[in-house]
């Protein structure tokens, strides 16, 4: 009786983990993704490829997310959608090609699956042989050096099917061992082998078929199949050239005769990839008679296209118009802006109407426009959206450095030991916690990802931005575990202190590893024991790994330093099985000063040489160097302000928050010098750097902007206009040492960025929660509302993000407020780098590239021009908010100016929740996102939410 029981509790438990692997199957499945299950047997000659080597466009396919492994098995996805077309396989009726039935009891039958198995059975050792119709239906064969089979399923059954093949051996009819199941999608029909040269062939099997289990040979079974197999390979005729003539190249595309509705959405352009270009289809519902201009007002869809690109090509504007007559088709550069060799182009699959909406005329063309913005009209409405991209996994622009560790003392040892080493004039760094390192909203936004100690369930995450290109520092971490499983641990090592050689350090002691890795003996490549390290990796699917050893401790020789390359996306990690986090001093006394000198170079040369990040030299001195400010605008404005501060022992002060200002006036001295926490302010003289006549000369507002603080360098802009001053005053600084974004992250602010803090004073009324992005709206406008400055592709990013296209970000707003009584004082900061290069991209740039393509003559923006410019904007935008329409007014501007119309987006509500896919909408009259799915409208919080906008995802921030 108490086999029972435990019957009854084993079932229920596998039920509950096969619904769990549905769920993260359905996850991964939305969009245009694959899942692959591959075996990778130990000492396989040959690591399997990311994607089936029978798709159309394996070459194309990069990895997204490793979802789990085991050193046998591999469970990936992948995008874009693998294809196979199915025209030159072999229909499954008649049994072919195992004796299944035509027939599968299966309903629902929604996705499509290949299995790959191999031709030589094995002795049935016990394992359960599972019949091909109880998986789904099988539609077409394919018989090489391994048995190929497409089936088409339902959700249910795959997770069924992918839950046993990870838990073990897999084995279908006939002992065939299964070493590759695949989601892909389908087109063409399969050769049902009814010509008389395949006749007497598929005959062949089918008696093969019919005979008894003991007379049955399957060496002769498989002969027959793989001969049928090439005849219907040999006879298929499937490939379709379509010629695409651009202005200064051709496009050469080869497509199967598909008929699918062809749409053009966002094009996005990925480099680096292989091309095939087997994904284009020509429209099932177009006439050939008809002539291309019938197409302008239609809307046309392009899914998935990849096309290689032969010239440099930078064609003149015109529109994208099929020529279905002649076969051909015209690009143009609103939609394909390309200018070098471009590998790779692929569409999104929201659909854009090749007119685009008729917008109704503007409700702010109602409002008085000032002379400031009646010089010249503007043309936003006829400038293109921006193009959508698929982003990398991994940019390489990104100013974030995350940092993670399980212990506290490590962690604030990582930390301190990175500020010494980075340049953070472009880093940004971020200490994570365990939850938000493994919910991965980071990725794709790191330039480097530290880690020490144990990682957890985050391993996979970080395997795959190694994998996808991404840097990797590991520190005495059991990440290497997942990354070389070759790795194994030895011994164990308490508080040991080795010593170590690595380039031009000689004999430097530091505290090792409590474990001691190094590679296993017991495989069969390391045959003797100066060959125990090996040079590569091949066990993640599509990846290969070489591996160096940098530096070995003296006596044992396993490894201290190690470097993993990945030779398909360069990702790099570093592994240190010494502590370069602690300060050799710590535990070595004086002995360790010079170990510590060693070890901040070792840190250098590791960041700045191996992973390519941008360092400065460990002697350079961290001190900030504060500045003077100085009181700009209306002399009896200002002295009306600095006379309400009373006098004490000879000073007039007063608290800013954390900020201590003291106002000077001729002949007082500050009574201390410039800080993080004191600013002298000279109320009679002018700044160096900053060039006052430039500035009034270009603003021309009432209030916002004409009384400035300003000065070289401050900790934050912010502080100054914490506390009441006036409505209107300013704070201007050339750089910030301590600069603030939104919910609390930090903020680069190098010289060359346009950083200013507005006070404004408002009364509580229904446009008061649109005022941080009114202030987002007018540093896009301080820039393109000018003539001839329209075309910059400078856009929001909901819900305070300025960007240069959808990629690259050069600024940011945050805004503040407190409420007494019925008046409300809000503190609008705003950075937008003007002159720095770095760490993105900038305004400057950003016109130069414009010029030299474009042929034009824009003429670069100074920081004073720019911050005049956006005050001016500002002050106008909060006046017609206001007035009765201003909400629409303002919200109708605010959409030709932001990224997200009509895009698709998945809404994750709950931290343990299945994202939800829906489609943006808008805001609505509290600033929230307005996100439309099949359950209703959902709205978004812009605090509280982790917005990984750029691919489709609203997350709970953790």
């Amino acid at each position: 009786m108490l086999f029972t029981p435990i019957y009854i509790a084993m079932t229920f438990i596998k039920t509950w983990r096969i619904r769990s692997f549905r769920a993260r199957l359905l996850e991964f499945l939305n969009g245009n993704t694959s899942v692959a299950f591959c075996k990778v047997p130990e000492n396989a000659a040959e690591t399997p490829t990311l994607s089936s080597k029978l798709c159309t466009n394996p070459k194309n396919a990069y990895l997204c997310d490793l979802l789990d492994y085991t050193n046998a098995t591999r469970i990936c996805s992948m995008k874009p959608t693998q294809c196979i077309e199915i025209s030159d396989w072999v229909s499954c009726a008649g049994g072919l090609p195992l004796g299944s039935s035509e027939q599968s009891p299966i309903t629902d039958l929604n996705v499509d699956v290949l299995f790959e198995c191999e031709m030589d059975p094995h002795e049935n050792t016990g394992q359960d042989i599972i019949m091909l119709e109880s998986m789904g239906q099988p539609v077409a064969w394919k018989a090489g050096s391994h048995l190929a089979i497409v089936l088409k399923t339902n959700i249910e059954h795959l997770s069924v099917i992918g839950f046993n093949f990870i838990g073990g051996e897999f084995v279908i009819d006939h002992c065939l061992p299964v070493v590759r199941i695949q989601t892909v999608q389908l087109s063409g029909e399969p050769n049902k082998a009814s010509d008389p040269s395949m006749r007497s062939l598929r005959s062949d099997i089918q008696y093969s078929l019919k005979q008894p289990v003991g007379q049955f040979q399957w060496p002769v079974h498989a002969a027959l199949l793989r001969k049928l197999s090439k005849v219907v390979d040999i006879k298929s005729d499937t490939k379709n050239t379509i010629q695409m003539n651009g202005s200064s190249g051709d496009l050469v595309l080869e497509a199967p005769p598909v008929k699918r509705t062809v749409t053009l959405a966002d094009v996005s352009v990925n480099t680096g990839k292989s091309l095939s270009g087997e994904d284009i289809e020509k429209p099932e519902e177009a006439k050939p008679t008809e002539p291309a201009d019938a197409l302008e007002d239609k809307e046309v869809v392009v899914e998935n296209v990849t096309v290689e690109i032969q010239h440099n090509i930078t064609p003149k504007k015109s529109s994208l118009k099929l020529d279905l007559k002649k076969g051909t088709s015209q690009l143009s550069t609103s939609l394909l802006n390309i200018s070098s060799q471009i590998k790779s182009v692929t569409t999104h699959k929201r659909i854009v109407s090749t007119t685009g909406p008729k917008r109704p005329q503007s409700q702010i063309d109602c409002y008085p426009v000032r002379e400031e913005t009646a010089r010249g009209s503007t043309s936003q409405q006829s400038t293109p959206k921006s193009v959508k991209s698929s982003r990398p996994l991994v940019n390489t622009k990104s100013p974030n450095v995350l940092i993670y560790s399980d212990s506290l003392v490590a962690r604030d040892n990582l930390e301190a030991s990175l500020r010494k080493v980075l340049d953070c004039d472009r880093y940004t760094l971020y200490v994570v916690s365990r939850s938000a390192l493994e919910a991965g909203a980071w990725r794709g936004r790191a330039a480097l990802v530290a880690v020490a100690g144990c990682v957890g369930r985050a391993a996979p995450l970080l395997l795959a931005h190694l994998l996808a290109g991404g840097r990797l520092l590991a520190l005495c971490s059991d990440l290497l575990h997942s990354v070389l499983p070759y790795y194994k641990t030895a011994e164990v090592r308490e508080n040991e202190i080795v010593q170590f050689n690595y380039d031009k350090w000689n004999s430097v002691k530091m505290k090792h590893h409590i474990f001691c890795y190094q590679a296993s003996p017991a495989k069969k490549q390391f045959s003797t024991e100066s060959d125990r390290q090996p040079s590569k990796y091949t066990g993640h699917p599509g990846h290969e790994l070489d591996i160096q050893v940098l530096a070995s401790e003296e006596t044992w020789r396993t490894p201290s330093l190690l470097q993993a390359t990945d030779l398909t996306n360069s990702g790099i990690a570093i592994f240190s099985q010494i502590h370069l986090e602690a300060d050799p001093s710590d535990y070595l006394g004086e002995e360790g000063i010079k170990s510590n000198e060693a070890r901040l170079g070792i840190i250098h040369k590791i960041l700045g040489d191996i992973l390519g990040l941008h360092v400065k030299e460990p002697q350079e001195l961290n001190q900030i160097d504060y500045t003077r400010g100085f009181f700009l605008g209306n002399h009896v404005h200002k002295l009306r302000l600095v006379e309400t501060c009373p006098v004490s022992a000879g000073a007039r002060l007063q608290q800013l928050g954390e900020l201590t200002v003291q106002w000077c006036l001729r002949g007082e001295e500050p009574q201390q010098p410039p800080s993080a926490t004191f600013l002298p302010v000279h109320v009679y003289e002018c700044p160096e750097h900053f060039s006052t006549v430039e500035y009034f000369d270009n603003l021309t507002t009432t209030s916002l902007g004409r009384l400035v603080v300003y000065a070289d360098v401050m900790s934050t802009t912010m502080h100054v206009t914490s506390a009441l001053l006036a409505h209107g005053v300013g704070a201007v600084a050339r750089r910030q040492a301590a600069g603030r974004g939104r919910a609390g992250n930090m903020w680069i602010a190098p010289p060359g960025q346009a950083a200013m803090s507005l006070q404004v004073w408002l009364t509580i009324s229904p446009c008061l929660p649109l005022v941080q992005h009114a202030a987002a709206l007018a540093a896009v406008r301080a820039i393109r509302s000018q003539p001839t400055y329209e075309h910059l592709d400078i856009r929001i990013k909901w819900p305070n993000d300025i960007y240069f296209g959808r990629e690259v970000k050069i600024g940011g707003t945050i805004t503040t407020a407190n409420c007494i009584g019925e008046d409300v004082y809000v503190n609008i900061g705003t950075g937008v780098n003007i002159s720095n290069s770095v760490p993105t991209t900038c305004v400057n740039d950003i016109i130069t590239d414009h010029n030299r393509q474009h042929g034009a003559s824009l003429a670069p923006m100074s920081i004073e021009k720019f911050l005049a410019r956006y005050c001016s904007q500002l002050e106008r935008i909060l006046e017609y908010m206001a007035t009765d329409g201003g909400i629409d007014a303002f919200l109708e501007q605010y959409y030709q100016y932001w990224l997200h119309t009509g895009e698709a987006i998945r809404v994750k509500s709950e931290a343990d929740a299945s994202p939800v896919d829906g489609t943006i909408k808008g805001l609505d009259e509290a600033g929230w996102l307005v996100v439309s799915t099949a359950n209703g409208d959902v709205r978004v919080a812009p605090d509280g939410n982790t917005f990984d906008m750029m691919s489709g995802l609203v997350a709970p921030k953790l």
